[in-house]
């Protein structure tokens, strides 16, 4: 979905290389939906269109209680399915591992921390997946390779979710205090951390996503979170922050993300990457608590929360949103009565039809148009600079766009608004600029070539006038010698301080020299400054007296 990011003229001074635009993977946006064929969810067909429409990230549980139903052993088949299924469409598994199995906790909720050996049974549950599944996990070679095919592409896991919603009361301590729920969910991460980073040390935390509002009791997402960041080192045990921005409207949407980010900011984290992990309306007939918003409504919202994350992505710093479903389970599956909109938040029905909410997701995630990067300010084009650390503004020409940055023939980085370089030397730079969109759509190449001149030119002399002084002549001209290219500014003022009262090139100043007015009967002392195309001033010249005599 295209917007313009930032108004900018059409003729802003930047040009752009003959570059072929290009897309670059995007997993920005995702879905949310349970395991393959699993309780009437996610099938084949399913997977084939999801990729057909742009979405490259799917989130779901991968639950210990299922795969480890009893003490000592692991049923991975399921999910080796499961994940091989999305991978070999282009989609990345974003799971979030949860659930306590029956010989841990009769309620899978509650969390693995009550004994040692429960803590242990959990980190080699994690170990087992990480290493199954993670970067370089058993999964990815032979046994992947005869499910889907030799030419099948690995997607390996990047992120692990700890835990669902943790700040729901009936989960983490139905009968303790808010504070202890925080102490059992960072006692959680911690172990958590530990054990998958133990087995990839380059994968990606993602703390459990919290509602904003939690039904039934417990602390809100912002309030969980500024609690969470008051336990010591907690920073540490994860890279990314979550949220779950269930709301009656796009309005109140957008006023959780940012309570959250504000909080993140506050505790000097918002340059860690919030995911809004889970998120999204039901499209049954409206009711009270504006969860159920009606089909039109439901892809209103979409649209309009979507537009507020993409508007506002680098001040809140949203690096991937899931929407909540991809598809409506079956009618009479548990699962569609396990809250209000469950059985009518997919962007499809249950037969597949499509909801005015999967065309507005699909305008968003299918987008195939590349957007336009500019450099809307800094240094012009085959212009001059007398500042060695220039700063460029950079726009695009969609909402949410990122960018990469180039100085000279260097690699591309990833860069933001504004961009101040690092000390440049004297001379010829060149400045690149790529916008990439949220889809992946990559611009052609902005380029800004420039100088960096910081040496003042050398001041001009003045050595005559026109007519000689004295003379009957309000006009004279002021004539002298200067370094071509600078231009000459005439004064009347010591110093060379104020507006000049004449200017020209050098070769003017040499012949015919300057025209400055004087009144009758007076005496001028006239003074000269050079300034070069980089604003460079020179000092100013020795003072030349001329007399007009009427």
């Amino acid at each position: 979905m295209k917007r313009l990011a930032l108004v900018v003229p059409v003729l802003v001074a930047s040009l752009f290389a003959a570059s072929v635009a290009d897309a670059a993977r995007s997993e920005f946006f995702g879905v949310v939906q349970g395991q393959f064929n699993a309780k009437g969810q996610l099938d084949g067909q399913d997977l084939k269109q999801m990729a057909a429409q742009g979405v490259r990230t799917n989130r779901f549980e991968l639950g210990w209680k299922s795969v480890a139903p009893r003490q000592g052993s692991y049923n991975w088949g399921p999910s080796d399915r499961f994940f091989g299924a999305l991978a070999s469409r282009g989609i990345r598994a974003a799971p979030f591992v949860w659930g306590s199995p029956r010989w841990v906790a009769s309620n899978p909720g509650r969390p693995p921390i009550d004994t040692p050996s429960h803590q242990r049974a959990w980190e080699n549950f994690l170990q087992a997946a990480v290493g199954r599944y993670g970067r370089g996990g058993t999964y990815w070679g032979a046994a992947y390779h005869r499910q889907y095919g030799a030419r099948a592409t690995p997607l390996p896991v990047h992120s692990w979710q700890v835990w669902n919603e943790p700040n729901l009361k009936k989960y983490f301590n139905p009968e303790g205090s808010d504070s202890q729920t925080v102490q059992k969910y960072a006692q959680l991460l911690r172990i958590s951390h530990d054990a998958i980073r133990s087995r990839d040390r380059s994968a990606q935390i993602v703390l459990g996503g919290n509602p904003g509002y939690p039904p039934n009791g417990g602390l809100k997402a912002w309030v969980f979170l500024d609690r969470l960041y008051r336990t010591h080192g907690i920073k540490g045990d994860f890279d990314v922050a979550a949220l779950h921005p269930y709301a009656s409207t796009s309005y109140d949407f957008g006023q959780e993300v940012q309570r959250v980010h504000s909080v993140m900011k506050a505790h000097g984290d918002g340059a860690t990457p919030l995911w809004l992990t889970e998120f999204g309306w039901g499209s049954a007939p409206p009711d009270r608590f504006g969860i159920n918003q009606g089909a039109a409504g439901q892809g209103r919202l979409l649209r309009e929360s979507f537009e507020a994350v993409l508007r506002n992505r680098a001040a809140w710093n949203v690096q991937r949103l899931f929407w909540f479903l991809w598809r409506d389970p079956a009618p009479d599956s548990p699962f569609a009565h396990r809250c209000s909109f469950c059985g009518s938040a997919g962007l499809l029905r249950h037969d597949r039809t499509a909801k005015p909410a999967h065309n507005a997701f699909t305008r968003f995630s299918a987008d195939k148009v590349p957007p336009r990067a500019v450099i809307a300010s800094g240094p012009r084009q085959g212009g001059f600079t007398n500042d060695p650390t220039p700063t460029f503004t950079l726009a695009s020409s969609d909402l949410g766009s990122t960018f990469r940055c180039r100085l000279g023939r260097g690699r591309f980085r990833p860069c933001s608004s504004p961009r101040t370089l690092a000390r440049l030397a004297d001379g010829g730079h060149r400045f690149s600029l790529r916008a990439i969109d949220a889809a992946g759509n990559g611009s052609q190449i902005a380029v800004r070539n420039f100088k960096v001149d910081t040496h003042a030119p050398r001041a001009p002399q003045i050595t005559d006038t026109d007519p000689d002084s004295p003379a009957n002549n309000n006009l004279p001209r002021v004539k002298g010698n200067a370094i071509s290219g600078p231009t000459v500014r005439l004064y009347t003022t010591a110093g060379c301080t104020g507006p000049p009262v004449a200017s020209g090139s050098a070769a003017q100043f040499a012949s015919p020299g300057l025209s400055a007015p004087v009144a009758d009967n007076t005496t001028t002392s006239f003074r000269a400054d050079s300034i070069d195309p980089a604003g460079n001033v020179s000092r100013c010249s020795a003072p030349f007296t001329y007399v007009e005599s009427s």
